[in-house]
């Protein structure tokens, strides 16, 4: 190994980090405008899903006395809780209960209860992925349950991967036109070969959308780990810049990638949205009550 180039190399990479107070802010500002670029779209999509699943136990819950959120929850509430145990484990937290569907009078479905030592920096920030954990363990059920059900799912996540609508302000109507004809034509012709498999597909999907969004209780105690998460994010950037490293553009591929399976899910547990406004419907004109 050459000591003294790699010397060089490090302190040319120094050279490139602000060296006064203010480049600084300006740095870190700038970082975090960049890192609200790539995630907005991803949180855009998050919160939607959020207000369809509100929603979607709202209309529920007078039709059957509530159980009718079981059509979705018999899937969703386990993958939704399994993820959160998951995650306890990775970031050392001691599971003391799971309950993975158990529908009580309160409205829980399930729960997972863990404990921490909040000395710890690593468990601390873990807060926050545990309680975001769903949506990493409902896009696997997403991923898994394409593969297993929808023909040539291989262009369908090739074509996810292949848009370019990371950043909001990079979106162009003809694109999203564009994508959209493709993905729907892979879906016509995968229904042509195999109608029942895609409508299985269709219907899992939307069971696991509805329940990945994170709930009120799961995000009580993530924002401490919220603050660790952004503050070793940025150092990641700075490292990355500092290297000249590949991997943060591989990284906005994935998100990418995310983005757009959401963007699926979010359109199929529409349609499950849809069909218990019709039904509401009907029971409306049929009893006279909402």
């Amino acid at each position: 190994m050459d000591f003294n180039r790699l010397i060089t190399d490090i302190k040319i990479a120094l050279s490139h980090l602000p060296d006064s107070p203010e480049k600084w802010i300006n740095w870190l500002s700038e970082q975090l405008i960049v890192l609200g670029n790539h995630f907005v779209l991803f949180l855009i999509l998050i919160l939607t899903l959020f207000v369809l699943q509100r929603l979607v136990f709202s209309l529920s819950a007078n039709m059957l006395n509530g159980k009718v959120i079981y059509l979705s929850a018999w899937l969703g509430t386990p993958i939704h809780e399994l993820s959160h145990a998951l995650f306890c484990l990775v970031f050392g937290h001691k599971i003391q209960r799971i309950v993975l569907f158990n529908p009580d009078k309160r409205g829980t479905l399930g729960y997972v209860t863990h404990s921490y030592n909040n000395h710890n920096l690593w468990q601390v920030m873990g807060n926050f992925f545990i309680g975001i954990a769903p949506l990493f363990g409902g896009l696997l059920g997403l991923y898994a349950v394409t593969w297993i059900f929808l023909d040539d799912a291989a262009n369908l996540f090739h074509l996810l991967q292949l848009s370019t609508f990371q950043n909001l302000a990079n979106i162009e109507l003809s694109e999203l036109i564009v994508l959209n004809h493709q993905i729907l034509l892979l879906i016509e012709n995968a229904y042509t070969l195999s109608p029942i498999k895609v409508i299985i597909w269709a219907y899992l999907c939307a069971a696991i959308s509805l329940h990945l969004s994170p709930s009120k209780e799961d995000l009580k105690g993530a924002w401490g780990g919220f603050f660790i998460f952004i503050t070793l994010s940025l150092s990641l950037m700075m490292l990355n810049q500092l290297l000249q490293l590949s991997w943060f553009a591989d990284f906005k591929v994935i998100i990418n990638m995310t983005s757009m399976l959401y963007l699926i899910g979010i359109i199929l547990a529409s349609f499950l949205l849809l069909g218990l406004f019709f039904c509401k419907g009907i029971s409306l004109i049929i009893t006279g009550k909402w």
